[in-house]
């Protein structure tokens, strides 16, 4: 009944509409249930499977008939969309390789400690699957071009993702690519932000939205890499529809003042400078 009002007024988020017609299916309302499937999946159909299964709150309706409607209406849009399917599920086997370990990594560094060997043994076994996905993403993006959402629905992103953790050299023949399947819609621009960030950090340079995190090896504290707009940064983020920077930081604990920002940036750069010039002269010595 609230869904129904809330929708006289808006409805253009494909979760909202999953959860209306989850109430739907456990009350019974088939029609309904039935009519806001249909609306979901032509709100984004390639987004639709992945929200059901990725959020817990759907959890207690897996391998009931209502999973079974997602994955068969998920098909139907795919095929009909032209998606190519077999592609499509090869590249979720590798957005999964390319996310495993990286998701145990933060709890064994917060348990043993960055450097620790059970950390390290985590990072070959990513290092090494991350080396096997770059050349798979080379070769289809030979055959094909940036395997957008027109032709992977979903997994849009996963090439992104693997050339986003490749070697600098990847990411610079391929970040144009990436802005044009952007500039097409084939992939958000919000991607591409990350893209462009990392590599002008990689070159020392600073970054244009922030998206780039550090920690600091003596205090443990993170930050942000140094930002080219410290104090315009949240507008410069929302024109490609990244959230507010603090939003960011949160998900690391801090809190991000442009001014001590600026500040921290400098006494980085000095520190870096003493460093630099203390070890040439050990090797002058």
């Amino acid at each position: 009944i609230y869904y129904k009002e809330g929708f006289k007024i808006k409805q253009t988020s494909v979760l909202s509409t999953l959860r209306a017609a989850a109430c739907a299916y456990s009350s019974g309302k088939e029609a309904y249930r039935d009519d806001q499937l249909d609306i979901a999946f032509d709100l984004d159909w390639g987004n639709a499977k992945g929200i059901f299964f990725g959020y817990e709150e759907f959890k207690y309706l897996m391998g009931t008939e209502f999973e079974t409607m997602i994955s068969e209406r998920w098909l139907a849009a795919a095929e009909a969309a032209g998606v190519n399917i077999e592609l499509m599920n090869e590249l979720a086997i590798i957005g999964e390789e390319d996310q495993v370990h990286r998701r145990q990594s933060r709890t064994l560094e917060e348990k043993y400690g960055w450097g620790s060997p059970q950390v390290d043994s985590l990072w070959k076994l990513q290092n090494y699957a991350d080396s096997v996905n770059t050349i798979r993403i080379e070769e289809i993006i030979a055959e094909y071009g940036y395997p957008g959402k027109s032709l992977v629905g979903g997994e849009a992103s996963t090439a992104f993702l693997v050339i986003q953790h490749a070697d600098l050299e990847v990411q610079e023949k391929y970040v144009d690519i990436i802005k044009e399947a952007a500039d097409k819609e084939e992939i958000r621009w919000s991607s591409v932000a990350l893209l462009l960030d990392r590599i002008n950090v990689r070159n020392q340079r600073p970054q244009k939205y922030g998206t780039q995190v550090g920690k600091d090896p003596d205090t443990k504290e993170y930050y942000f890499s140094e930002i080219e707009q410290p104090a315009k940064v949240d507008s410069v983020r929302a024109s490609v529809g990244l959230p507010p920077l603090q939003a960011y930081a949160d998900n690391w604990n801090f809190t991000y003042d442009p001014e001590v920002h600026v500040e921290k940036v400098k006494v980085r750069k000095e520190k870096m400078a003493k460093k630099a010039a203390a070890e040439k002269d050990k090797k002058d010595k």
